[in-house]
């Protein structure tokens, strides 16, 4: 980015050693100062600071020009409608006027747009961005599924109409992103009141409403598969621009299920002053917590012990009272806190679950067993559908880029059954195990998930019955010194009648059987399957008589 361009958004010159001491304080490592430019690393939790709009507005902080909350003028200026395709749903819209642009201000603007679209916008897979000169836009501005084949338009950088679907194959950026909608029955499409294109997301912006240094007002669209990320990147590219203009203007967008609008409202949070404190070891005064607040550009008023702070909808990376905390020290100085050696509270030493779940392997090694090693990520299909199991609830990943890795595992023997199919060719009996991770939703838990470590044991041969993983299960257990009782239960992954559930203290650990036929047909097994699987924690609680965590 250009000094030159920086200092005149900061309102004074910034020198390249002013720089170099205050870029630290923001958690921004310098990389470069050359021929009037800098280069800078941003942490990537600080995506306001991307650009020189949003880092200008925090050296102002900084350098007390301009404290406390930034505060945006904004007003409604017209309507959209959403008609857009069911595999990207969402589209926002905001305006910036009275913008007063050249070739370094549209520059920094495009580069901040393209390091959304890489990192929070997932190589708009999952957020893409489109910004428009607005005096040649006319609203209702209208978000639509169109055909591939009947629409023409022209792109960006090209002076021939193309169809959408030529433009994946003749436009570089069609052919970079194709992939996003390539398949599909209907292209998503940006239309202006009077038809005029305005875009093709997520891969091009029409030449006819292209930005140039004559630009004074612009439009901003994104169209997402996740709503508040979209709301997150707007209110970044919205603030951003607004450093070099007048005011925002909130688009109203009206689709099936009602209307919405990008809200800038700042959050409030109340940070008690004794948690810095108790945080940072920095004693402060409710008068200082509120200070060094404002200079990191958050609003901040004293509460009595506490201060009610005012969190801007670009800072997102601010979700709890600590993160607060954080941003008092930055404005207090990372420079100015003392050094201190902090006596290590005890030596360290292997967590005791894993001691005890290294014993396990050891035990269950001993008696013939290979183990292996599965990813905590896997798919419904391998934990539920092939199992012919009832679904249950689920940790699912927002976004996968492979089908295959779209949830985490809430038992082990699936994964086990799945080797086992990829190692037909091998010699039988097969006898493996694993002892790792399993998740389940707990809304008890501060992250609604709960942990739990198990052990799954599974035997393939040709005469292989309950009996045979009923010794193993009695002689791991009898080592432990673990009292056991075995009850008749059902599972639908498995031969009804040839199913029981284990039992230490009157407590379910765990299970046993032999897996149904069907399922051993879903997975292409040829011979009959065992499987147990019985919790790690709960024999560890068991015999301990305390907690694995």
């Amino acid at each position: 980015m250009s000094v030159f361009d920086l200092s005149r958004l900061v309102g004074s010159e910034i020198s390249l050693d002013s720089l170099q001491e205050l870029l630290p304080q923001l958690k921004c490592e310098l990389e470069r100062i050359e021929g009037g430019y800098v280069e800078y690393e941003v942490t990537h939790d600080r995506p306001d600071l991307f650009s020189a709009e949003g880092l200008s507005r925090a050296l102002k902080g900084l350098l007390e020009i301009e404290k406390g909350l930034r505060v945006f003028q904004s007003e409604k200026v017209g309507l959209a409608i959403n008609q857009g395709p069911e595999y990207r749903p969402y589209v926002l819209f905001v305006t910036v006027h009275g913008l007063r642009l050249d070739d370094e201000s549209i520059t920094q603007f495009m580069q901040l747009q393209e390091k959304l679209h890489a990192t929070y916008g997932r190589d708009r897979r999952k957020v893409s961005i489109g910004v428009y000169d607005l005096s040649k836009v006319s609203f209702p501005v209208k978000y639509v599924k169109a055909d591939p084949r009947s629409v023409r338009f022209t792109p960006l950088e090209f002076s021939d109409e193309m169809t959408l679907e030529d433009v994946l194959k003749r436009h570089p950026k069609g052919v970079q992103y194709s992939h996003l909608i390539q398949g599909e029955k209907w292209y998503p499409l940006l239309v202006d009141g009077k038809g005029t294109v305005l875009s093709m997301p997520p891969i091009v912006n029409s030449e006819d409403t292209k930005v140039t240094e004559q630009t004074r007002d612009v439009l901003i669209d994104v169209t997402s598969t996740d709503l508040k990320a979209a709301e997150n990147i707007l209110s970044i590219m919205a603030t951003s621009l607004a450093e070099r203009g007048e005011r925002i203007g909130l688009v109203e967008v009206q689709d099936s299920m009602g209307t919405r609008v990008l809200n800038l409202e700042p959050r409030e949070v109340r940070l008690e002053v004794s948690l810095v404190e108790r945080v940072s070891g920095v004693c402060m005064k409710t008068e200082e917590v509120v200070e060094y607040l404002q200079r990191m550009r958050l609003g901040a008023v004293p509460n009595g012990e506490a201060v009610k702070v005012f969190v801007p909808a670009y800072r997102f990376d601010i979700i709890h009272p600590v993160d607060l905390v954080e941003e008092a020290i930055m404005g207090y100085g990372f420079n100015r806190l003392a050094h201190e050696f902090m006596q290590p509270q005890h030596p360290g030493r292997e967590h005791p679950i894993n001691s005890f779940s290294r014993r396990l392997r050891e035990l269950v090694a001993g008696f013939g067993f290979q183990e292996v090693s599965n990813y905590m990520l896997t798919c419904k299909e391998v934990l539920y559908v092939l199992m012919e199991a009832p679904e249950n609830p689920t940790v699912e990943v927002l976004n996968p880029r492979q089908s295959q890795y779209s949830c985490l595992r809430t038992w082990l023997i699936p994964q086990l059954l799945q080797v086992l199919a990829n190692s037909k060719h091998a010699d039988f009996p097969q006898k493996i195990f694993e002892c790792g991770d399993v998740t389940m939703l707990d809304e008890r838990e501060d992250n609604m998930v709960r942990e739990e470590r198990r052990i799954a044991l599974t035997i393939s041969d040709n005469r292989v019955t309950l009996n045979d993983i009923h010794a193993i299960i009695d002689s791991l257990l009898r080592l432990l010194g673990l009292q056991y009782t075995l009850r008749t239960s059902e599972h639908p992954s498995f031969i009804k009648g040839r199913f029981a559930s284990i039992e230490v203290q009157g407590i379910t650990l765990g299970y046993m059987g032999e897996v149904h036929p069907k399922v051993l047909v879903n997975w292409g097994l040829e011979k009959p399957v065992v499987a147990a699987e019985i919790s790690v924690d709960g024999m560890f609680t068991t015999l301990y008589g305390k907690s694995s965590s």
